[in-house]
């Protein structure tokens, strides 16, 4: 591909802590969904030790939330971001993933990535150690399912044929690979229509392209990535070069230098633990930042295929 395209704005939805609760959900999905927001994130994790309780000791399971929001939007997109593969049946996944999509009107991506957390793993009975080759297998099974009339597949873990699995996406249902390494930026271009990554600066995002472009990849294929912001004020904790924060002007200006480093699709997360003051930045971050610039700093380079 060649050119560029507007930058793409969605939402990292909070489906987890103090706002990880049903009236939270809906608000802050409809008000993204009015705002004209691109897409709607989930986090993704199942059962954590004690050792670590936030933000995550508190978390709506994705797949769920995603099918229940899907009926409360209207054209949202819908995106996983990211399911620790690695640790869930990826056959199950898939039935999953193609019953969201088919019931979102085919709006799911599905973000995958192979997670952190040793005790998670041990938990849901999942090896740790093995997760990249079994990120991989996982992901050539489960394409299979989603893209072939006849699906088979046989692998080390994973091994069918002769089955039947129905609905298959009517659009095509994407699949994008998280991560910031080296074998997970070789999993995307390989494996990926799209990576996504979470808090790097736009020269880091930069370095992460050049890396994925060298390998070759899909056409098509879309870089994301997640970034915490504060409209009107500063994240004191963050590295500066990774977040969108200040008055707007100096939130377009970092725009402009993730657009440079070809970056797509910016991922907002707000920080804020109160429902009214979240609804609130992300509705300022559609007035004062995307509106009034939308002609003029969010064109993105689009990623040669």
């Amino acid at each position: 591909m060649s050119g560029d395209a507007p930058m793409r704005f969605g939402l990292n939805l909070p489906n987890y802590s103090t706002l990880g609760y049903r009236e939270a959900m809906v608000a802050i999905a409809e008000r993204a969904d009015e705002l004209a927001y691109t897409s709607l994130w989930t986090s993704d994790h199942i059962l954590l030790p004690t050792s670590l309780p936030d933000p995550f000791g508190n978390l709506l399971e994705s797949f769920t939330t995603l099918s229940y929001l899907a009926a409360r939007t209207e054209q949202i997109g819908l995106a996983t971001g990211v399911l620790v593969l690695p640790q869930r049946d990826p056959l199950l996944a898939a039935k999953q993933a193609a019953t969201v999509h088919h019931l979102s009107g085919g709006r799911l991506t599905l973000g995958i990535g192979v997670g952190w957390i040793p005790e998670e793993y041990g938990y849901l009975r999942a090896d740790f150690h093995t997760r990249g080759a079994l990120a991989d297998e996982y992901i050539s099974a489960m394409r299979a399912l989603f893209e072939r009339d006849a699906p088979d597949f046989h692998g080390a873990h994973i091994d069918y044929s002769d089955v039947l699995f129905s609905p298959k996406p009517s659009v095509p249902l994407r699949i994008v690979v998280g991560g910031t390494r080296y074998a997970a930026l070789k999993r995307a271009a390989a494996l990926g229509d799209g990576w996504h990554g979470l808090y790097q600066s736009p020269d880091q995002a930069r370095a992460a392209v050049t890396t994925i472009n060298e390998f070759g990849h899909a056409d098509r294929f879309e870089i994301s990535m997640r970034t915490m912001t504060r409209v009107g004020g500063a994240i004191d904790d963050a590295e500066p070069e990774t977040v969108l924060h200040g008055d707007p002007g100096a939130i377009v200006q970092q725009i402009e230098r993730y657009a440079a480093a070809g970056v797509q699709h910016l991922i907002i997360e707000p920080v804020s633990s109160d429902l009214d003051d979240f609804l609130d930045q992300i509705t300022r971050f559609a007035h004062d930042v995307i509106a009034p610039n939308a002609g003029r700093q969010t064109h993105a380079k689009e990623v040669p295929s």
